[in-house]
């Protein structure tokens, strides 16, 4: 079980369904702060005020879609993690869209029974993402540059080392052939 708190915001039109999506993440994470909504203008207010770490949506909903909410959760916010769980998306090409679009996964409500496990690595995803964006300004550039730096000195390391095994090589053939005169 996760005990890392983790916020989520849950944008669903079926009471039923925002319950059971509550109920699976509270069987993998131990004290979630989840917000359900059921209409755009909540999710709107939602989005600005809570500050999720990871948002899932259906797909098809009263008066609005999951697409909406997904397109404007990209420009408007610093979330990364975003998940459909619909019975809507049975079309390869709309599932194929959505990721594209930028969702992180979906998952289909048809899964309900297991939608814990399915939801487990996404959840992961998001609290890792999460530990990232909390360097401080100009430190994600700096990490990138120590992490080329370290590549480099790797490289720069094997390459001394091929040296000093071709030199030793060397000196080992000398000494034979010392021996052997």
């Amino acid at each position: 079980m996760i005990k890392e708190q983790i916020k989520v915001l849950i944008v669903e039109d079926n009471v039923n369904d925002a319950q059971l999506i509550e109920y699976n993440i509270n069987k993998i994470v131990e004290n979630p702060t989840i917000i359900s909504v059921n209409t755009y203008n909540d999710f709107l207010d939602s989005l600005e005020s809570f500050d999720p770490d990871i948002v899932i949506s259906d797909y098809k909903m009263n008066g609005f879609n999951g697409m909406d909410v997904l397109r404007y959760t990209k420009i408007h916010s610093k979330v990364s993690n975003f998940i459909f769980i619909t019975g809507t998306i049975y079309d390869e090409e709309l599932a194929a869209e959505t990721i594209l679009s930028g969702a992180t996964g979906y998952i289909l409500k048809k899964h309900m029974r297991i939608l814990h496990t399915k939801l487990l690595p996404y959840i992961e995803k998001a609290l890792e993402n999460r530990r990232v964006s909390k360097l401080p300004p100009g430190h994600e550039e700096m990490f990138d540059s120590m992490k080329a730096f370290i590549k480099s000195a790797e490289r720069d390391n094997k390459a001394h080392i091929e040296s000093y095994n071709q030199i030793k090589n060397a000196l080992e053939k000398i000494k034979s052939l010392n021996n052997n005169a």
